[in-house]
């Protein structure tokens, strides 16, 4: 059975080069489930999901084997619900403006201050967004990737407030996808496009600007399936020094697994394009 970790690797990493770091271990108090999680770059801190303990773990960036969070965010008043399986998968983290994200099986988004710690209240909820969600910090911004849509809300948006734009339609190609990156040097949002079978998986990656809204083509794809032979995205991560994107890839079984018959992977590619 594979236990739950969060491996760091180098970054020209290849084939099966094993991970620099790992951390693990029950002092961890990392559970399965997890399906993507935020890094601080400002404060230099992992935010995880505990799905299967209801909590959000705070650790510090460099941490490594059988390492505590520094912060645990869990109790009855935090109003964190889930479920063992897709539920309270997915967290994401605003170091400018001190705030961590977590979308709940409710379909709503939960908003706790960067430094909160045990049974703590939301400053604020967010009613009726699922998906994966980002900040942009530079325009303010609160994006929320669902399975067809796009919502972009203002960043301090709560109760039942409505997004300021939704891209969405079949032009659009919008998917969802276990994560959302936002570039705010470039005023763009890169998400899932092209739906595979399962719904947290996409056949492309693709870029819009954060001021699209309605059935707006995007600016540039990524066909990850077709140039892969059989991998499709699940997560993403921006790398603008390099000028890369680093995917996480599965080999869908409903899809046929790629040529090579590895299940998961890695993929780098260079998208100088959006950078």
């Amino acid at each position: 059975m594979v236990h739950p970790q969060i491996a760091a690797f180098a970054r020209l990493a290849k084939e099966n080069t094993p991970p620099v770091r790992t951390l693990e271990g029950q002092k961890t108090l990392i559970s399965r489930t997890m399906h993507g999680f935020g890094y601080d770059a400002v404060h230099d801190e992992i935010v995880v999901t505990g799905p299967l303990t209801q909590a959000i773990l705070i650790f510090r960036g460099g941490a490594n084997g059988e390492e505590p969070p520094l912060r645990v965010i869990q109790g009855t008043h935090t109003q964190i619900l889930g479920t063992g399986y897709g539920g309270l998968d997915r967290v994401s983290v605003d170091g400018v403006h001190g705030e961590i994200y977590l979308p709940i099986s409710t379909g709503q988004i939960l908003v706790f201050p960067r430094e909160a710690n045990g049974d703590v209240a939301p400053k604020r909820v967010l009613n009726g967004a699922r998906g994966a969600i980002t900040v942009d910090p530079v325009h303010d911004l609160l994006i929320v990737n669902g399975r067809d849509s796009m919502a972009i809300y203002d960043r301090t948006a709560s109760g039942d407030a409505k997004p300021k734009a939704v891209i969405q339609g079949p032009q659009s190609r919008v998917a969802g996808l276990n994560t959302v990156q936002v570039l705010p040097s470039k005023g763009l949002v890169i998400g899932g496009c092209d739906r595979a079978r399962h719904p947290s998986v996409t056949n492309a990656v693709c870029a819009w600007n954060i001021t699209d809204n309605g059935n707006v083509p995007p600016r540039w794809a990524i066909p990850i399936q077709a140039s892969t032979g059989g991998y499709q995205a699940s997560g993403i991560a921006l790398d603008p020094v390099h000028k890369e994107i680093i995917i996480s890839a599965p080999g869908e079984k409903e899809d046929g697994r790629p040529p090579d018959g590895t299940v998961n992977n890695i993929l780098t590619f260079s998208w100088p394009e959006i950078f």
